[in-house]
């Protein structure tokens, strides 16, 4: 539906030699300061969505860490691994490493607010191992890589995820204190491990790295049922005390107690995804080349993402081009979310790198005005909003003015960081809308 009025104080807009902001207006090139602008709105545009698998994310350097297990009633089974460099907070020169410990405990804690993702109370199978590589602070590790482990040194855990209270834990001859979070006891075989490395290994962190690279914490448990299982969200970076960081707390000698920590470096934590085999309403979409759905689903941990096409976009420059005063299109979920599956608190668009790449970058709207970009779930409305007028704007210039198709589509998809969350959801293409508002000269 379009409707068309005519305003002449937009005048003052076509003073503009290039292409600029004003009060959130794109003004285009070429537009002459005696012609008199008609605005114009319309919202009938074509798209065209389907699912696609997520690119590769970076697992490393975020700010808090995923793991656990779900099995999803819509997209299946998934599961979030965790690896971590592990680090020395009281160095020993004269450490008793011939000796037998008494035991070991792992502990990591959960963050505040938005924790956790699914069903809390799905008791959960996991898997501590020693590393067999050492994290390179330096690169990108991706979420579908994997790290070497080393499985003739492990752990097993089956219980909740984390734990609201906890009594306190003894530390030399004191009591620590602790937040709510994941308390693994270790078994008898991985303690002594610990307990004896060689001597160097307890008096530098390089020494450390030699002989215990780390831990590795898989998930474990093929029999969750449909709408079982979740992903809680823990924080191995904080080091704001001893009480309240990840650790692991090795016992000996009765009263005697050795702390190993992990890195307050987010690039030394990497976070695996592991997604699918997905049912036939997924993979469906996942092999369509040139068909649109209804309804399109994301997934977090690397898995999927909504491309939106917008084929007849250009038709808006036919008869000259156009300046964009407000591009914004609305997505809807399609009501599946639930108290303990809800919609992701914010997602974010992003468009192909290029026409060849399925490879993300962030439009020049969520770049250049982040304030007004849009993305956060409206739960009332049961919508995200984005505001889109710098991209709209940009694909327009460049079929006009430099006869160049730059009109390649956007990804709908979660954000691997602020905040990190294993959540997934559907989207309602029926309701889906792209408004755009413009002005071309009489």
């Amino acid at each position: 539906m379009k409707s068309r009025v005519i305003l002449a104080a937009f005048a003052i807009l076509l003073g503009f030699a290039a292409c600029k902001k004003q009060d959130g207006n794109i003004i285009i090139d070429g537009q002459s300061n005696n012609n008199q602008l008609e605005i114009f709105r319309t919202d009938t545009f074509t798209l065209q969505a389907k699912t696609v698998r997520e690119d590769s994310l970076p697992g490393n350097g975020i700010s808090y860490t995923l793991l656990g297990e779900m099995h999803d009633p819509i997209l299946g089974k998934s599961k979030a691994s965790l690896f971590a460099k592990m680090t020395i907070l009281e160095p020993e020169n004269n450490f008793p490493n011939s000796i037998e410990p008494d035991s070991a405990i792992l502990y990591i804690p959960m963050v505040d607010g938005l924790n956790f993702y699914g069903n809390p109370l799905t008791k959960q199978r996991l898997q501590v191992f020693t590393l067999n590589e050492t994290i390179n602070n330096a690169r990108v590790y991706y979420q579908h890589e994997t790290i070497a482990v080393n499985q003739q040194i492990s752990s097993s855990y089956f219980g909740l995820m984390f734990q609201q209270k906890f009594d306190s834990i003894g530390y030399k001859k004191e009591k620590l204190g602790l937040k709510p979070g994941l308390k693994i006891k270790l078994s008898a075989e991985f303690a002594r491990h610990l307990m004896q490395l060689p001597s160097e290994a307890y008096q530098s962190n390089e020494g450390l790295a030699k002989h215990f690279q780390g831990i590795a914490i898989i998930p474990e448990n093929d029999e969750l049922l449909p709408r079982d299982g979740g992903y809680a969200v823990l924080d191995l970076s904080n080091a704001i005390s001893l009480a309240y960081r990840a650790k692991i707390l090795l016992y000996y000698n009765d009263t005697n107690t050795f702390v190993f920590g992990f890195e307050d470096k987010r690039s030394t934590v990497v976070n695996q995804g592991k997604v699918g085999p997905y049912p036939q309403v997924i993979t469906e979409q996942l092999n369509s080349t040139n068909q649109s759905f209804a309804k399109t689903y994301i997934q977090a941990l690397g898995g999927l993402k909504t491309e939106i096409q917008i084929p007849y976009l250009t038709n808006l420059i036919s008869t000259g081009n156009v300046g964009i005063n407000k591009a914004e299109i609305v997505f809807y979920t399609d009501g599946s979310p639930n108290v303990r599956q809800f919609a992701p608190p914010r997602l974010n668009l992003y468009q192909p790198l290029n026409a060849s790449s399925d490879r993300n970058r962030l439009i020049d709207d969520a770049t250049q005005a982040p304030a007004t970009f849009g993305g956060i779930y409206d739960e009332t409305r049961k919508c995200y909003r984005f505001t889109v007028t710098r991209h709209i704007q940009n694909i327009l210039n460049d079929k006009y003015f430099k006869s160049l198709n730059t009109n390649l589509g956007l990804y709908l998809a979660v954000p691997s960081d602020n905040p990190v969350i294993g959540a997934r959801t559907g989207i309602d293409h029926t309701k889906t809308k792209l408004i755009i508002t413009y002005t071309k000269p009489n």
